[in-house]
């Protein structure tokens, strides 16, 4: 099957040059590389032009910088039967295209990622973790990730169903999503589980392979512990794309429970009632958190009703006689 990698990238280009040299020594070279350097970072571009001898490469701009606005600009200039992603600052493993587009031989799976190893400027990792569960989107609509720095010996398990997956180690099947979702607002959380739903409504599978691990070296200064930060990138554009997906997404029967738990309950990171409480203990500001209880509240209203009047997309289902029993 062919493959085509993207690579938005912004403002990173000793990191995208890391990415990029992991790339060149693939067991399974891909069918092409396509970076999309945004704005006016002309040394994203310059970085990537390095690499025109070494990798089957495409270079884009956009004039928008952002996520999904680069990852659709590479998607439709893209020819690959499997569409794989990786942020600029991971390394791929000398395996990983070939162990993501092996996953693919199964006509029944439409999307399938791994788990990231993070590690600090100076090289250190992270810590490791054994937590539970993996990938997965609850009744209540809660997002469950713990896809990464996970213990050593989780590397033999064999590969997983989950609901969603992580951009820095990402594929779907070109044929089983239409596009990653314009409709979301920076920084573009969530475009990862809604494009998995995506490919989840048309019958296919998500899998997560655990022994398919790029190495992350986090630069986003966005997520910064706390209440420090830009507050309308990490509480109320992420409460709005997680109300617009559930919305979107969601089955009849638990649209008004998964309504109901992110206005009474939330997370600490974007509150609900219950959430609030919590966070006036944790932070000691009960003024400001009810103001961003009240902010919140009115960014998951907003998208709750974009999400329900977005159209679905239209994406190929697979074989009838190779989809999941519960698909059928």
């Amino acid at each position: 099957m062919t493959s085509s990698v993207l690579i938005p990238s912004y403002r990173r280009p000793a990191h995208l040059k890391r990415c990029l040299r992991s790339l060149t020594a693939q067991t399974a070279p891909p069918t092409e590389v396509i970076v999309v350097w945004q704005g006016d970072d002309t040394p994203t571009r310059e970085a990537a032009e390095a690499f025109r001898q070494s990798l089957p490469l495409i270079v884009l701009h956009s004039r928008e910088a952002g996520v999904v606005p680069a990852e659709n600009l590479a998607l439709d200039r893209s020819t690959g039967e499997i569409i794989l992603l990786i942020d600029d600052d991971a390394e791929a493993p000398p395996g990983w295209v070939e162990r993501h587009v092996s996953l693919y031989r199964d006509p029944k799976v439409g999307a399938a990622g791994g788990p990231a190893d993070n590690f600090h400027p100076d090289g250190t990792p992270f810590p490791r973790r054994a937590v539970t569960p993996i990938g997965q989107l609850t009744a209540s609509g809660k997002v469950i990730g713990n896809m990464y720095d996970q213990v050593e010996e989780w590397r033999q398990l064999a590969p997983v169903g989950v609901d969603h997956l992580v951009g820095y180690n990402f594929s779907l099947r070109r044929v089983a999503f239409d596009r990653f979702e314009a409709g979301l607002k920076p920084y573009w959380q969530m475009f990862e589980l809604e494009a998995c739903l995506q490919v989840s409504r048309a019958g296919y599978r998500v899998m997560f392979d655990y022994s398919n691990v790029v190495r992350h070296n986090p630069t986003n200064t966005a997520y910064v512990a706390g209440r420090h930060g830009d507050l309308t990138i990490k509480v109320y554009n992420n409460a709005y794309n997680h109300a617009f997906v559930l919305a979107r997404h969601s089955p009849a029967n638990l649209r008004l429970r998964r309504l109901v738990s992110m206005f009474a309950v939330g997370s600490v990171a974007s509150p609900g009632l219950a959430a609030f409480f919590v966070a006036c203990v944790r932070y000691r500001n009960p003024l400001r958190e009810f103001s961003i209880l009240l902010r919140t509240w009115r960014s998951r209203w907003q998208g709750w009703q974009a999400g329900s009047r977005a159209p679905m997309a239209r994406v190929t289902a697979p074989p009838v006689s190779s989809r999941h029993p519960a698909m059928k």
